[in-house]
């Protein structure tokens, strides 16, 4: 509903949302598709930027891919649009915005919004908050965490074989590695 969306943003005192969504229609939530919401937005005085060309989860750049046919996240954050796209948000938060991304996925584990754009600008500094209805959050560390419990849920436990010491790798370097594991299995699969 179109109404809760507006009252979320304001319970967190978005005023600008970014559209970070590949194909910005939805035949489901029409009410979401570019024109529809810019309007709405608007008028509730919210800005709506559409940048699926700089942070979307499809990207034209066939080297942006795996080999096994997925976007590959740490490719993208060294794209030249990603990074392009990462200043304009940069200046916009400088300016005063209290900036909102914007895509389908409900829960943020689930999207590359959070996975590789809220993931980057979390390692640039920034506050990284994501919301998932008017009374629920997740910071990105959080979702690190999560993502710990996820994919190394035994990452304290000693084991007899060496090589399988999780305890061995600090959680940095498991973070990183539950990323990568997060990634292959969310990514957008190319044709």
């Amino acid at each position: 509903d179109i109404d809760y969306f507006i009252n979320v943003l304001r319970r967190y005192r978005i005023n600008c949302i970014v559209d970070v969504r590949s194909t910005p229609y939805s035949k489901y939530s029409s009410q979401y598709n570019k024109d529809l919401i810019m309007n709405v937005l608007k008028r509730n005085k919210i800005k709506y930027i559409y940048m699926g060309k700089e942070f979307g989860a499809r990207r034209a750049s066939k080297s942006l891919y795996t080999r096994d046919g997925y976007v590959d996240f740490e490719r993208v954050k060294d794209d030249f649009d990603f990074k392009m796209g990462l200043e304009r948000i940069k200046n916009g938060v400088n300016k005063g915005y209290n900036i909102a991304f914007m895509c389908t996925e409900k829960y943020p584990e689930d999207c590359h919004r959070c996975i590789l754009v809220g993931r980057n600008f979390k390692d640039l500094g920034y506050e990284v908050i994501n919301i998932i209805n008017e009374e629920e959050h997740k910071t990105q560390e959080e979702i690190e965490y999560e993502l710990l419990e996820e994919y190394f849920p035994e990452r304290n436990q000693i084991s007899l074989i060496e090589d399988m010491n999780l305890s061995n790798k600090s959680d940095e370097e498991l973070i990183k590695e539950a990323y990568r594991l997060k990634n292959k299995q969310i990514g957008y699969k190319g044709d």
